[in-house]
């Protein structure tokens, strides 16, 4: 299920961004590939030694009738996994998602550096708890199906025209958990809920 979630997703947008490109060269097409290092704020651990795929398709356009203007929005459809590896019990927590990142950029030293703020809403596809030597612990139903509030930050610097590398830092502004139960107890220890942290570095790769 998830895996045709991201495939029917990810053609879509790519579709989607090829029918539209032909207007005035207004959009370009990226696509990126990478590596997410996470903790979950709220769980009792604080590395950011949770690793996960982050991968995906995105667009971007100019948000005046200038073409060459340094600002632009980006939008992006992506599969990103996170998560935290809780060493004090041996326990990884891992939450798979398809994510939409909206975010304003600004381009500089002529379009090869690219910054970019904005959210990343997700919606929740799997999620799994791996206990060594602890009872099982009820996963999926602890988070919540929508991360609404991701706040995101990225920084991509593009080598020539098409090959690049991006930064990325993410904090979920609103908890990932639901009201907290004995489980959800259990896997967080906080009443105060849980917010997926993490840093991602990748490739890109313009069109």
């Amino acid at each position: 299920m998830k895996r045709t979630l991201f495939i029917v997703a990810f053609f879509s947008l790519f579709i989607l961004h090829f029918s539209v490109s032909k207007a005035q060269g207004r959009f370009d097409a990226t696509l990126f590939a990478g590596l997410n290092m996470g903790q979950v704020d709220g769980d009792a651990a604080g590395n950011y030694n949770h690793p996960g795929l982050h991968a995906g398709i995105g667009t971007s356009f100019p948000l005046s009738k200038d073409l060459h203007s340094p600002w632009r929005m980006v939008v992006e459809l992506a599969f990103t996994n996170k998560g935290s590896h809780i060493e004090e019990f041996d326990r990884i927590i891992s939450a798979s998602y398809i994510e939409l990142p909206i975010m304003m950029s600004y381009n500089t030293m002529e379009d090869r550096l690219r910054l970019a703020v904005g959210v990343a809403p997700a919606v929740l596809v799997d999620a799994e708890v791996t206990n060594y030597g602890a009872e099982d612990v009820p996963s999926q139903e602890n988070f919540t199906t929508v991360d609404w509030l991701p706040l995101t930050f990225s920084a991509r610097y593009r080598f020539g025209n098409h090959l690049g590398i991006e930064m990325r830092f993410q904090y979920s502004a609103l908890s990932i958990t639901k009201e907290n139960g004995s489980g959800t107890y259990f896997l967080f220890r906080s009443n105060k809920g849980a917010f997926h942290n993490l840093v991602s570095v990748g490739l890109t790769y313009t069109f």
